[in-house]
């Protein structure tokens, strides 16, 4: 079969001086045929293979620019992380670019691991991990740049942080700037690898970093690693954005393998000290959220974006060519109680297609989403139950909020499908529910509550209440197709 083989100037080189038996990786589309039942239709996916965590997330010469964890060669597996690329005007309309970074250098050859963007002089800037497995496991921070914002050039002095006191696990950097000074956070495990903790960093050239201080750390219940540290102002507020790994189940509390969740606190850059005000809360309730990354967009809000998915899951979609997507884009803010709310960024509003129901609703209501897609909000009385069903015969979904009990459960039925946690509705009971074709994402009042969890229906989806209660309104769109197709 006819392939299309696209490399840039620093990837020929880099495979004619580091292959070691490496050659030059096709362009994202090589042929491989993707089965599309559970392909996404607005949120973003790879093209083909596997992916995992956001990187890079940033906007650049106006348009936005996400990376990511990407394995081209396979979607049953992680494989050895590239870094996957798509840009898009609007969130949601994106388009895929050649595939940004290989691991080709003696110094990430065991993986271009994550890491973020940050843009200074119209140039834009990708710290990000390299590492090596053999024959032990390092992890060193190296820089990458891009002036046209598709092809990457790796930097020639790297690695630009050793970290050799810290290894083996030392990685995930996010960068910002504060005046003259450029920081990073970098996640870490440290106790002979038992205990997780944040390390900051200053530099001036984003080539010479020191170690200030360990910005916040486990106190052993908060478990091993430390992974995809973000840390970031909020209506004056900083908050440390992070993903535990090890944490034991509690109740309805760290139910999945991972976690995400925050601190929120005081930051002051004279002394580098950061003092926790809250107590880490999940940022997400759902089975599959994971590896968030956050930026700061020209209309000054904070957008959140996290891979879809969890590690050790053996969903349906890897057989069919594909694996992993990314949530929708939301945007962050902070609550008066130092929580924070997450909303879906305005531009989805552009996805709504035909209004496929609106008014009352009760037991008998049933509506059929278009493509198995959908966004529905619903509004109901907050003294009483309610219950919305995704009813796909063989991949059924039940939201239901218990009044007596304050929570609200999302049951997608199967081993270990029920998430569920504490909320009670301010005024009317208010959800906003999006449907794709192998996923929900729940956000419940305001955004004080979400559930983000993947599902995978063979039939038509209809969308219906339970038979004792009923919505004041509720109104039910078709979605846009905003995605590529898949290869």
């Amino acid at each position: 079969m006819f392939q299309i083989i696209l490399l840039s100037v620093s990837q020929f080189v880099s495979n004619l001086f580091y292959g070691d038996g490496y050659y030059p990786e096709v362009y994202w589309c090589s042929g491989t045929s993707v089965n599309d039942r559970f392909y996404p239709t607005y949120h973003l996916a790879p093209p083909q293979g596997w992916m995992n965590d956001p990187n890079g997330f940033c906007i650049f010469q106006n348009e936005y620019h996400l990376f990511y964890q990407y394995n081209p060669k396979t979607s049953l597996e992680p494989g050895i992380a590239h870094w996957g690329h798509a840009k898009s005007t609007d969130l949601f309309n994106w388009k895929h670019l050649d595939i940004a970074m290989y691991p080709d250098q003696e110094y990430d050859i065991g993986g271009v691991f994550s890491g973020s963007a940050i843009i200074e002089n119209n140039t834009m800037y990708l710290l990000y991990t390299g590492n090596v497995k053999e024959p032990t496991q390092i992890e060193r921070q190296a820089l990458a740049s891009s002036t046209d914002g598709v092809n990457v050039v790796k930097y020639a002095g790297n690695p630009v942080l050793m970290g050799e006191e810290h290894q083996p696990n030392i990685r995930d950097p996010k960068v910002w700037k504060n005046g003259d000074t450029y920081y990073m956070v970098l996640g870490n495990s440290y106790n002979n690898n038992t205990v997780g903790r944040v390390l900051l960093y200053t530099s001036k050239d984003l080539t010479c970093w020191k170690e200030e201080c360990v910005l916040d750390g486990s106190d052993g219940t908060l478990g091993y690693m430390w992974e995809c540290p973000d840390f970031f102002e909020l209506n004056g507020m900083y908050v440390l954005l992070f993903s535990p790994q090890g944490i034991e189940p509690q109740g309805d509390n760290y139910r999945n393998l991972y976690q995400v969740g925050y601190f929120v606190g005081t930051f002051d850059y004279t002394t580098l000290k950061f003092t926790r005000l809250t107590e880490f809360v999940e940022l997400d309730r759902g089975n599959d959220f994971y590896a968030t990354q956050t930026m700061l967009d020209k209309m000054g809000r904070r957008i959140v974006v996290a891979w879809q998915d969890m590690w050790e899951q053996d969903y349906p979609e890897r057989k069919d060519g594909f694996t992993g997507q990314m949530t929708i884009p939301r945007e962050l803010t902070l609550s008066d109680d130092w929580k924070l709310l997450q909303w879906p960024v305005k531009e989805i509003e552009n996805l709504r297609g035909e209004v496929l129901y609106s008014g009352k609703a009760g037991g008998d209501t049933c509506v059929e989403l278009t493509e198995k897609t959908g966004e529905i909000v619903v509004k109901a009385p907050v003294l009483k139950d309610f219950k919305l069903i995704l009813d796909a015969g063989n991949a059924t979904v039940t939201i239901s909020y218990d009044y007596s009990k304050g929570k609200v459960t999302v049951d997608r039925g199967g081993n270990d499908g029920v998430r569920r946690a504490d909320w009670r509705p301010k005024g009317k009971l208010e959800m906003r529910l999006f449907v794709d074709r192998s996923s929900i994402e729940l956000f419940c009042g305001k955004g004080e509550l979400t559930f983000s969890t993947r599902y995978f229906p063979y039939d038509k989806v209809n969308v219906k209440l339970g038979n004792d209660c009923g919505a004041d309104e509720m109104t039910v769109y078709s979605m846009k197709k905003t995605v590529p197709p898949p290869c």
